[in-house]
């Protein structure tokens, strides 16, 4: 189980160093994918047709992985 000031600390670290997206510069948040956390453009949906999904390929937004809360990792 994570430390809740570790994990709380990784997290305000990963704004921080990654406020913005790099490819379309708009801000970053913090989300919670099935126990990890992960650092991603506000931007970003799912890519819908061929051109979507090329151009999510060749300049991928902002997605980082910050804390698996599944790992169990006692700090």
């Amino acid at each position: 189980m994570f430390e809740r000031n570790k994990a709380l600390d990784l997290i305000e670290r990963a704004i921080e160093t990654d406020p913005f997206c790099p490819v379309c510069y708009a801000p970053t948040v913090i989300n919670d994918e099935d126990g990890v956390i992960v650092l991603r453009c506000s931007t970003v949906t799912e890519a819908h047709g061929f051109f979507a999904r090329m151009g999510a390929t060749l300049l991928p937004h902002l997605r980082r992985e910050v804390v698996d809360l599944r790992a169990g990792i006692a700090a």
